[in-house]
């Protein structure tokens, strides 16, 4: 049986993929399982800020399982702030969790992926790495990295035959969201769901899909700003200060 390992566990679209991925030994971390004991039998509660607990839970489960076949880099956070509200411990927080943690993560995994000559990393950014907007100034650059990250790391490991997927999603009927019901209602046509994000991810287990960027019409928007970014910048100075 092939090995998925999810973190951020307890985040809504990691459950959804955990309730779809069918013919997988579902490993799941996160600091928090007392509620994912329905979803897996192998769970590792670890806080993905403590670096030294990280690798060596990563280390008890390479140990345990073997190689692992798919990595989803799902852990991760933001809130809306002016930049200049964001004290310094709050950005190193948010790159400790959303883009270190990650490349911890991954670091540990990789060498049995590249041994086996097989493997896959699929790592949640946001179509904010492409279209930064106000009041998302750290959270933007953390999801810039991990995009950043990827798109250097498949070209590294592509010898090996280990592909590397980034899913890059507007907003989503989540907790994350869910505290901004003003930001909601006013993107509500563009918001999706837990589950469809899920089974996108899902239909592109072990392909070589290298992006994901959801909806279509947050992505058809991700290509204007590309070939256009002054017009973009205008128009998401008017539409996205509703944060």
């Amino acid at each position: 049986m092939k090995n998925l390992l999810i973190t951020g566990a307890t985040g809504d679209i990691a459950r959804e993929i955990a309730k779809q991925a069918q013919g997988y030994r579902l490993i799941l971390l996160s600091r928090d399982v007392s509620s994912l004991k329905g979803l897996s039998e192998h769970l590792y509660q670890v806080e993905l800020t403590d670096e030294t607990a990280l690798i060596a839970t990563c280390q008890q489960i390479s140990q345990t399982f073997g190689a692992i076949d798919v990595l989803i880099n799902n852990a991760g956070y933001g809130y809306f702030e002016p930049f200049l509200t964001d004290s310094a411990s709050d950005v190193r927080q948010m790159f400790q969790v959303n883009v270190l943690a990650l490349m911890t993560v991954t670091r540990a995994f990789l060498p049995d992926m590249m041994v086996q000559q097989s493997g896959q990393i699929i790592n949640i950014a946001s179509i904010a790495s492409y279209m930064a907007t106000a009041k998302t100034t750290a959270y933007a650059a953390t999801k810039f990295a991990v995009r950043g990250f990827s798109d250097a790391l498949r070209q590294e490991v592509a010898a090996a035959n280990v592909k590397v997927l980034v899913v890059n999603t507007g907003p989503v009927l989540t907790k994350f969201h869910a505290a901004n019901p003003d930001y909601l209602e006013k993107v509500g046509k563009n918001a999706v769901t837990p589950a469809f994000v899920a089974q996108k991810i899902v239909a592109h287990l072990q392909t070589n899909k290298r992006e994901l960027n959801l909806p279509w019409q947050l992505n058809l928007a991700r290509i204007f700003a590309i070939n256009f970014p002054n017009a973009a910048d205008k128009i998401t100075r008017r539409f996205f200060n509703i944060k």
